[in-house]
């Protein structure tokens, strides 16, 4: 069964009984709790699925948000059922016909979206979505609903009604974009930090090769000041489908700021645009990065993000391959420290996480491996905005101490 057929049959009789419209026998549909996540919508708008027999109560795409319930009055009842919101989407029209008088129907037209509008959408909006049904030789009956358009920050965890959970995670995805204009501006950055002198992905068969290129990106966020800023929470909010406010990459940025969730998908950005294997790992609350040092995904590493810029000591033992990789005098000393730290912790986590991540018995676990989720069809979030990378400048501890080492050279 389809993901978004999953969630229509758990939300189904929930939209029947709990929907009062202008006419008995036709009933609006409008997104989730009357709510539409322009995130979701994007991520899951080239979604591929397997074919499947249509139900013969659904009608148009099942995989849509909005639409109506109604029932037929006659057999082989022709059906035209239109939907418009001028601020989001193009008059969208569905026609067809209902085959058994009595029956009822639920009727999705496919819905010409406005993804730009969508993209740009960086508050809570709300917009009146307007249905107009014809049935048969009748005139059509119009009805309307405000609903509201999330902000594209809002990722979407879970649709729960009384009978099921539907897990919508995937979303986050959505919000790793390695083709982002600011990527390869970052990558240029690394570059000129001297760690290593190309990106290369897994070119060299060299595990070690690999590891120092994600301690490169690693130290690049480090130098930038990217710290750990607890911002989780959103405006607009829904029992039935919780969310979490996630940062689009340009924001994290440049602003320097990211909780567990935006770190990890910047940094994954950085690790799929270099071609490294990549996925964001969750667990209860939290969200970190996983990457394979391999190309056949024989050694997985986690990091733990919330640890960049973080002021740790290095541990007195450094696991070998973490050891062999990065040349000592590569190692920064702020971003090694911090660097060791975020592999061990987030590997004993991936470890200790195991049969949870595997087994999928337990929604608060996630394995979101983006290659995959890429291959299904889920696409980054556009970058939409007119802002410019703010360039990377040495902060004034790091110009004193090359001053320092400048006097003691001339010394």
């Amino acid at each position: 069964m389809k993901l978004t057929q999953r969630i229509l049959a758990a939300t189904g009789m929930f939209l029947i009984l709990g929907i009062v419209s202008a006419r008995a026998d036709i009933t609006p549909i409008a997104g989730w709790d009357n709510q539409l996540f322009p995130s979701y919508l994007i991520a899951t708008a080239a979604l591929k699925h397997e074919p499947q027999e249509e139900s013969g109560d659904t009608l148009g795409d099942a995989d849509g948000q909005l639409g109506v319930i109604l029932v037929a009055t006659e057999d082989d009842q022709a059906v035209t059922v239109s939907i418009q919101c001028d601020e989001f989407l193009e008059t969208s029209e569905f026609r067809g016909n209902l085959p058994t008088a009595g029956e009822t129907y639920v009727i999705y037209p496919k819905i010409r979206y406005r993804f730009d509008r969508l993209g740009k959408c960086r508050q809570a909006t709300p917009a009146t979505v307007t249905y107009r049904v014809r049935m048969g030789s009748e005139d059509s009956e119009e009805l309307s609903k405000t609903v509201t358009f999330r902000s594209i920050n809002d990722c979407p965890l879970q649709v729960r009604t009384e009978s099921d959970v539907v897990d919508t995670k995937f979303a986050f995805a959505a919000y790793v974009n390695e083709q982002h204009p600011f990527v390869d501006k970052l990558l240029r950055e690394a570059l000129d930090l001297g760690i290593v002198d190309k990106f290369d992905g897994y070119q060299s068969g060299n595990p070690q090769d690999v590891v120092r290129q994600v301690y490169a990106l690693w130290d690049l966020l480090a130098a930038r000041d990217v710290r750990y800023s607890s911002i989780t929470t959103t405006v607009a909010d829904s029992v039935m489908v919780p969310s979490q406010h996630v940062r689009m990459l340009e924001e994290t940025a440049n602003n320097s700021q990211a909780n567990c969730v935006d770190g990890s998908v910047l940094l994954v950005s950085l690790l799929r645009k270099i071609g490294i294997h990549a996925a964001l790992v969750l667990e209860p609350g939290h969200c970190f990065v996983a990457f394979s040092a391999d190309a056949e995904g024989k050694i997985a590493l986690g990091l733990e993000t919330t640890l960049i810029a973080a002021e740790l000591e290095t541990p007195e033992e450094i696991d070998e391959l973490l050891d062999e990789s990065v040349d000592e005098n590569v190692r920064n000393e702020t971003s090694w420290s911090s660097f060791v730290a975020a592999v061990n912790v987030g590997t004993s986590a991936l470890v200790k996480n195991d049969d949870q991540l595997k087994s999928g018995r337990d929604d608060n676990y996630a394995f979101i491996d983006i290659r995959t989720w890429r291959a299904k069809g889920v696409l980054p979030i556009p970058f939409h905005g007119e802002e410019s990378l703010v360039s990377f400048e040495f902060s004034s501890s790091d110009e004193e101490t090359d001053a320092d080492e400048d006097d003691e050279d001339a010394e």
